[in-house]
């Protein structure tokens, strides 16, 4: 045995005992801050100036359908109300998810790889465009370059989009404008299930 090795005898348990106790108690801690690997971060260098969106992802089938949702599920852009009225105008909604990889779709025939069992674990959902007929629309953490901002990105001016960089409140980090991450999300938002019946109802 080691020299100096402390050897425990039977008065020392009680102690040592009640230190395991106090270590193994349970930690009260806030709600844990998420990294950019957690979230997935796309730095705005790598969006090509462009709003995350099916059509520059790499697993989209171009204006048809998801590569890992499969055929059966239409997913494309979409415009609704169809027409304008006295009280609202038509608003274009551009399809994106979590799994979002920047590349270019394939327009040859539709591939279909392992299909999820639903849109809720792509985080499927459509994304309003400022305007209609815009070259792309989508997310990102500003709404700069005509995406639609996030509602974690908080900005000192009252325009999100003027800023290069603010605060993110997931990753309580500076963030740049044109970046984007799993996390985004906005209250605009209109679900798969909502835009599914869009898109069987307008004959998209």
């Amino acid at each position: 045995m080691p020299a100096n090795f402390l050897v425990y005898k039977v008065e020392n348990l009680r102690k040592v005992n009640a230190q395991r106790r106090g270590l193994s108690q349970p930690e009260l801690t806030t709600v844990p801050v998420l990294t950019k690997g957690q979230v997935g971060y796309v730095p705005e260098g790598a969006m090509e100036g462009e709003p995350a969106t099916c059509y520059n992802c790499q697993f989209y089938n171009y204006d048809r359908s998801c590569q890992f949702l499969g055929e059966r599920i239409p997913v494309k852009k979409l415009i609704w109300p169809l027409k304008a009225t006295a009280d609202a105008k038509p608003i274009q909604y551009w399809p994106c998810c979590s799994s979002w990889m920047r590349g270019e779709p394939n327009t040859g025939p539709q591939v279909c790889r392992e299909p999820y069992v639903s849109a809720d674990q792509l985080g499927l959902g459509w994304i309003n465009a400022p305007r209609v007929g815009q070259e792309y629309g989508g997310a990102c953490c500003s709404g700069k370059n005509g995406g639609d901002d996030c509602d974690s990105y908080i900005s000192i001016g009252e325009d999100k989009r003027a800023e290069s960089t603010a605060f993110c409140r997931v990753l309580q980090q500076e963030v740049e404008g044109g970046a984007v991450c799993t996390a985004w999300m906005d209250d605009d938002w209109m679900s798969f299930d909502r835009a599914q019946n869009i898109l069987k109802d307008s004959n998209a």
